[in-house]
């Protein structure tokens, strides 16, 4: 692997390359054409087992280092930004988007792999489950830090206030199956409704409850019980970060 250029585990990758022959070979069977396998190409650039860059064209005799990369991402960022849509330049827009978005998360710019198969969520490239990127152990080694320092009071520096590590501690539980109720439950006549996980919560469930954290914290925002703000922001952020929509864990993990 390019040390210093490809963070991702040798298995994450070869999972995402997989996924895109196989959506590259089913796009050739629908439209009756070659495959067209730049991601794929994109990769073992990027690996530094191929000498041209997958869009500008660039040779890198020798294969790809870290600022051949980085001058790659830089080259379908700024061609995006610049060109308007049209459709002559239709082609060259969808694989500056499409080199752009494996190159990030290959460098680790992006935490959600890119998916090529009808029914492949991301997380199962990398040993997450449906949208969740992030593996078991990944979500037990925090929710054990989110713990321990809330026991030690090691609260300084993270979230917006009181409750944070608490509703990071109740989200995690809750997606590894370690508690049923939602981590937004709370009594009271409201209409809203949180109920039970009879198993691990599914897609919907989790959009449900980022969506009610995110209207909590809203100035004007609709207010589920007493939850403290901390600990809603909390739920928020732990979501969105087991989503790969950030990549800051929500606790500081050594």
């Amino acid at each position: 692997m390019n040390e210093g250029t490809v963070i991702r585990p040798p298995d994450h990758v070869r999972a995402v390359r997989a996924d895109a022959i196989r959506g590259a070979e089913s796009a050739a069977v629908r439209d009756g054409r070659p495959p067209d396998y730049l991601i794929v190409d994109a990769i073992d650039w990027a690996l530094g087992q191929q000498a041209e860059a997958p869009f500008t064209r660039t040779p890198t005799p020798g294969g790809a280092r870290a600022h051949h990369v980085a001058a790659e991402v830089d080259a379908c960022r700024g061609y995006l930004k610049s060109t308007p849509y049209s459709a002559e330049g239709d082609d060259t827009i969808d694989r500056a988007r499409y080199v752009l978005k494996i190159l990030e998360w290959l460098t680790g710019a992006d935490d959600v792999p890119p998916t090529y198969t009808r029914g492949t969520q991301p997380g199962d490239l990398v040993g997450g489950r449906g949208p969740v990127v992030r593996s078991y152990t990944q979500l037990r080694r925090m929710l054990a830090a989110a713990r321990e320092q809330l026991a030690a009071g090691d609260t300084t520096g993270w979230g917006s206030g009181p409750g944070w590590h608490q509703g990071v501690i109740a989200t995690l539980s809750w997606v590894t199956g370690g508690r049923a109720d939602p981590p937004m439950a709370h009594p009271g006549g409201t209409a809203c409704s949180h109920p039970p996980s009879d198993s691990l919560p599914d897609q919907a469930a989790m959009i449900r409850e980022r969506r009610a954290a995110e209207e909590h914290i809203e100035p004007l925002g609709y207010r589920h019980g007493d939850i403290a703000p901390g600990y809603a922001d909390a739920v928020a952020c732990t979501l969105r970060w087991l989503w790969g929509q950030t990549t800051t864990p929500p606790v500081r993990v050594s």
